[in-house]
C-alpha cells in the first residue's frame, strides 16, 4: 500500500482546494483522504509507504492521444514508403525509445495513430510482460487505405514484398477481412484516410466509399475496437459521425454542425493544431494544402466544442519532421515536447487551463481504456497511472512541457518508475528508468 501525503491534487476535472492524501492499493486508487492506510499501518496488518508530496501536485499521468511510436527523424518528402525507410528492427527500437521518452516526459499512457510491423501492440506485450518499461497502451494498427487513394501512389513501381504503414484493400468483404487481422495482431483501434487535408493534398476527393466505412466501423465495433479517421473536410466527418466513428483527426473544417453531431455520437476529437502551425511558420502551408484560414478556423472553434462537451484531445503527428530544419523542432519525440500542447491550447481565448488538462487526462483515458477500467482522473477504483509535478500546472501549464525541471515522480500501474523526490533528484534524467532496464 503506498500513500502519497501532503500533496494539492488535480483530479483530472479540477484543483481540489488545500491539500490531500492519495491511497493506492497496489495498481488502483482507494482513496482520497482515507483512514484505511493510517489504520492498516498503526495496526501492523499491512505494510504501508509513505510519499510525502510537500504540497506539490499529484495529477493523473498524461496521455497522448495521437502517437505513431516508431516516426523518427522522418523525411516528409523521402520517397520510400511510412514504415519501410527502415529494417523492422530498427523502427521496433524506435518504439522502445519512443516510450522511454513517454515516461520521462509524464505521460504514462497513448493511444496510437498508426504504425507500421504492428509495433504498438508488441510494445505493448513487452511492457505488460515486465520486459521494457513504458506506458500504458492502446494499440492501433496501419493506416488502412484503398487503391489508388492518397497513400497508396506515387511511385507504383516501386513496390514492397511487405506493407509498411499503409496498407489497402478494396470493398467491404476485402475490407472486413482487413480488419479481422489487424485487430488478430493486437490493434484495438484501426485507423483509415476518409479524406485529404491536413498537410496530405487533395489527391482524391474521397478515399473510401460509403458502403467501405461502414464495412470497417461495423466489423471493427463488432471485435470490440474503435475506429479513428484522418478526416479534415466537414462532409466526410459528417460521414463519418453517422457511421459511427470514434475518433476524428484534425478535422479541419469542424463547425457548428459538426460540434452537434460529435456530442450527439460522443465521438473524440484531436486537433493536432502544432503540425499546422508548425508547417505555416516554415513556409510549406501551400505546397502542403495548408492555409492559415484553416489554422485560425480550428482554434476558433475549440472553445465552442469544449463549451458544447465535445472530448478534445492532445496529441500530434510527432515525428521529427522538421528537425533538419528547426534547431528545436516542436514536433520530434524529445522529452518536453509533448507537454508543450497544454501550454499553447491553454493560451486560447475561452479555453482555461484546467480545460485543457483534461484533454490530456480525464477525456484521454476514456479513450486509453475501455470500461469497467477507469484511467485519467483520480478517484477511487481509477487505475494509479499518476505523477508529481513542482509546482501547479492549472496557474503555469508549461511545468508540463519542462519535465527536467519539474517532473518529480511518475506513477504507472501502481509502482514508482520515476523517482526524484528525494537524494535522486540529483540523479540525471534517466537515472530510474536506466535502473529498471538493468534489472
Amino acid at each position: 500500500m503506498l500513500v502519497i501525503n501532503n500533496a494539492q491534487v488535480f483530479d483530472g476535472r479540477r484543483l481540489l482546494p488545500g491539500r490531500h492524501d492519495v491511497t493506492l492499493d497496489g495498481n488502483t486508487i482507494t482513496a482520497i483522504d482515507g483512514a484505511s492506510a493510517v489504520a492498516s499501518a498503526a495496526s501492523g496488518a499491512r505494510a504501508v509507504e509513505v510519499v510525502d508530496a510537500a504540497g506539490m501536485t499529484l495529477m493523473p499521468g498524461l496521455i497522448s492521444s495521437h502517437l505513431h511510436s516508431d516516426f523518427y527523424k522522418f523525411n516528409i518528402a523521402d520517397s520510400d514508403r511510412l514504415g519501410k525507410e527502415r529494417p523492422p528492427g530498427v523502427l521496433m527500437a524506435i518504439g522502445v525509445r519512443t516510450c522511454r521518452v513517454l515516461l520521462e516526459s509524464g505521460f504514462t499512457g497513448f493511444s496510437g495513430a498508426s504504425c507500421s510491423n504492428d509495433i504498438d501492440a508488441q510494445l505493448k506485450m513487452a511492457i505488460d510482460e515486465g520486459i521494457i518499461p513504458g506506458p500504458r497502451i492502446r494499440p492501433c494498427g496501419h493506416h488502412i487505405g484503398t487503391t489508388g487513394d492518397m497513400n497508396n501512389g506515387g511511385r507504383w513501381w516501386k513496390a514492397y514484398l511487405t506493407p509498411g504503414t499503409d496498407v489497402c484493400a478494396d470493398g467491404p468483404d476485402a475490407l472486413r477481412t482487413l480488419v479481422r487481422q489487424e485487430i488478430s495482431h493486437g490493434a484495438e483501434t484501426i485507423k483509415i484516410f476518409a479524406s485529404a487535408g491536413h498537410g496530405q493534398p487533395n489527391r482524391t476527393v474521397r478515399n473510401m466509399s460509403r458502403s467501405e466505412i461502414s464495412s470497417i466501423i461495423s466489423t471493427a465495433h463488432e471485435r470490440g475496437a474503435k475506429v479513428r479517421a484522418h478526416v479534415a473536410d466537414k462532409a466526410m466527418i459528417m460521414e463519418c459521425l453517422e457511421l459511427g466513428l470514434d475518433v476524428v483527426d484534425h478535422g479541419d473544417e469542424v463547425d457548428d454542425e459538426v460540434i452537434a453531431a460529435m456530442v450527439e455520437t460522443g465521438a473524440f476529437w484531436v486537433p493536432s493544431l502544432i503540425f499546422l502551425r508548425s508547417v505555416l511558420e516554415l513556409g510549406y502551408g501551400d505546397s502542403m494544402g495548408v492555409r492559415r484560414e484553416q489554422y485560425d478556423h480550428v482554434r476558433a472553434m475549440l472553445p465552442a466544442a469544449q463549451a458544447a462537451g465535445v472530448r478534445i484531445l492532445i496529441g500530434d503527428d510527432y515525428s521529427g519532421v522538421f528537425r533538419d530544419l528547426l534547431d528545436d523542432d516542436p514536433l520530434d519525440h524529445q522529452v518536453g515536447n509533448y507537454g508543450r500542447e497544454f501550454a499553447y491550447y491553454s493560451q486560447i481565448d475561452g479555453l482555461a487551463p484546467e480545460d485543457v488538462l483534461s484533454w490530456g487526462t480525464l477525456n484521454a483515458g476514456q479513450l486509453l481504456v475501455d470500461p469497467p477500467a477507469r484511467v485519467g482522473l483520480i478517484e477511487p477504483g481509477a487505475l494509479a497511472d499518476l505523477i508529481i509535478v513542482d509546482g501547479n500546472p492549472v496557474d503555469d501549464p508549461s511545468l508540463l512541457a519542462r519535465p527536467n525541471e519539474s517532473l518529480r515522480a511518475v506513477i504507472r500501474d501502481g509502482v514508482l518508475v520515476i523517482d526524484r523526490l528525494g537524494d535522486s533528484a540529483a540523479d540525471p534524467p534517466g537515472a530510474e528508468l536506466d535502473s529498471l532496464l538493468a534489472r
